[in-house]
C-alpha cells in the first residue's frame, strides 16, 4: 500500500509546508491571514467594479423597500378590513339580541293570550298545524 511509504514530503507535518500553502495571503508580522481589502493585498477592485456593486446594491434596496412599502400597504388594508369585519359583526350581534327579546316578548304575549281565550293551548296548536299543512299541501302541488 502507498501508506506505507514515509519517504513523502507531504505526509509530515511541518510549519513550513503550511506557510507555503497560504504565503500570497499570510501576514507573518502577527501570524493570521491577512483581508483581501488591505491597501497592501494583491487584491484590487477597480473604481467600475466597486461603482457596479453600489450599483447593484442600491437597486436591490430600492427593490426592496419598494416590496416592504407593499407589504405595508397589504398589513394596513387587512387592518381596515378587519376593523370593519369586528365593527359589523357586534352591529350584528346587537341586532340578534333585539330580535331574541322581541320574540321573547311575542312569546310571552301569545301565551297571555292563550291563557286568556276560552280556547286551550291544545287546540291552537292543532289549527296551527292544520294551517301548516294546507300551506305545505298547496306548495308542493
Amino acid at each position: 500500500m502507498s501508506y506505507l511509504n514515509q519517504d513523502n514530503a507531504l505526509h509530515q507535518r511541518d510549519n513550513g509546508s503550511r506557510t507555503h500553502l497560504f504565503d500570497s495571503k499570510y501576514d507573518k508580522m502577527n501570524g493570521r491571514a491577512s483581508s483581501p481589502y488591505d491597501k497592501g493585498g494583491n487584491l484590487d477592485f477597480s473604481q467600475s467594479i466597486l461603482s457596479n456593486l453600489e450599483d447593484q446594491s442600491d437597486r436591490h434596496v430600492s427593490a426592496m423597500s419598494e416590496k416592504l412599502g407593499r407589504l405595508k400597504t397589504l398589513s394596513l388594508r387587512m387592518g381596515d378590513e378587519i376593523r370593519g369585519s369586528n365593527d359589523t359583526v357586534e352591529k350584528l350581534g346587537e341586532v340578534f339580541e333585539g330580535t331574541s327579546k322581541r320574540l321573547q316578548r311575542t312569546y310571552r304575549d301569545m301565551m297571555a293570550m292563550a291563557g286568556r281565550s276560552k280556547i286551550s293551548l291544545k287546540t291552537w296548536l292543532i289549527i296551527f298545524l292544520i294551517v301548516s299543512l294546507l300551506f305545505f299541501w298547496v306548495w308542493i302541488s
